[in-house]
C-alpha cells in the first residue's frame, strides 16, 4: 500500500511560535516514571503515540496520553484554534490520539485564562491558592471538566446531614481503593467512564486534566493518582458506593489549597 501527501502552504500549517506554545504546554505532564508518548506535529495536526508500545498498554499510561490530549485543546483554543481529537478504539493503532485545528475562532477571556493556569509555575501564572473547597466549589469543578461521556463522582461526598464529609468530624469512605490519602481534610473525586476500554482511559485522562485547570481557576490544586487504578478491580470499585451510577474509575483527584 502507498501514500500521498498533498503539498501545504504556509496558511494550512502552524506557524512556529504556535508549535512552540503547544509543545510547552506538554511540558509539565512530564513525568519520568510514566510511559511516554511519542509527539509528532504534522501540518495542523498534533499527532499521540504510546512510545514505547505494550500489548496490553498500561492504564495510568493510557489516562496519561489523554492528560497531554486536554493539554493540547487547552492550549489550540488559547491560539484561537478549535480542535477536533480522533481517538483509536484499540492501543494497536496509530495514533492513538489525534488533535487537529479544524477551524479558526476567537478566544475567549476563559481560554485564556485556562491557559495561564496550565502552565503551572513560572512566569506569573502560579494562582494564589485559597482555603480548603467548599461544596459549590467542587460542583464547578465537576461541571467544568466532565465531557465526551466521562464525569467526575465525588467520593467522599455530603454526610446524611447535608455536609462535606471532608470536613470535621470528617468520614471515611467505605471504600477508599488503596489510596492513603487524606480524607477526611479535602474532597476526592473519581473520573469515572461507562466502559473500560482504551479509548475511555484516554477520555478520562482528557477530562482528569480538565479538572486540575478547573481547580486551578478556582484557587485549588489537584493531584491525580493514577496508578492504583492499574488494578481492574479497583477502576469497578470506584462506584461501587454510588447505586445509582454505573461505571468504572479511571483515577483519583484529591483538591487541596
Amino acid at each position: 500500500m502507498s501514500s500521498t501527501r498533498t503539498p501545504t502552504t504556509p496558511a494550512d500549517r502552524w506557524t512556529p511560535t504556535e508549535i512552540a506554545t503547544l509543545l510547552a504546554s506538554l511540558e509539565p505532564l512530564a513525568d519520568p516514571e510514566t510511559p511516554g508518548c511519542a509527539v509528532s506535529v504534522r501540518d495542523r495536526r498534533v499527532e499521540l503515540t504510546l512510545d514505547p508500545p505494550s500489548d496490553p498498554p498500561a492504564h495510568h499510561a493510557l489516562v496519561r496520553a489523554g492528560r497531554l490530549v486536554g493539554a493540547v485543546e487547552n492550549a489550540l483554543r488559547s491560539l484561537g484554534w478549535a480542535p477536533r481529537t480522533v481517538i483509536a478504539a484499540t492501543a494497536g493503532e496509530r495514533p492513538l490520539a489525534a488533535i487537529t485545528a479544524t477551524r479558526r475562532r476567537p478566544a475567549s477571556p476563559m481560554d485564556l485564562a485556562r491557559r495561564r493556569v496550565a502552565r503551572g509555575p513560572g512566569d506569573g501564572a502560579t494562582p494564589r491558592y485559597a482555603g480548603t473547597a467548599d461544596m459549590a466549589t467542587v460542583v464547578d469543578v465537576v461541571h467544568g471538566a466532565a465531557t465526551r461521556g466521562a464525569w467526575l463522582h465525588l467520593l467522599n461526598g455530603p454526610t446524611r446531614q447535608g455536609l462535606p464529609a471532608w470536613h470535621t468530624p470528617g468520614e471515611v469512605p467505605a471504600d477508599t481503593l488503596g489510596l492513603d490519602i487524606s480524607w477526611r481534610r479535602h474532597p476526592v473525586l473519581a473520573v469515572c467512564t461507562h466502559a473500560d476500554g482504551v479509548r475511555d482511559a484516554v477520555i478520562a485522562g482528557i477530562v482528569a486534566e480538565r479538572a486540575t485547570v478547573e481547580a486551578a481557576l478556582h484557587g485549588l490544586r489537584a493531584e491525580v493518582h493514577t496508578a492504583v487504578f492499574d488494578d481492574g478491580a479497583v477502576r469497578d470499585a470506584a462506584l461501587r458506593a454510588a447505586e445509582p451510577e454505573h461505571g468504572v474509575g479511571h483515577a483519583a483527584i484529591r483538591l487541596h489549597p
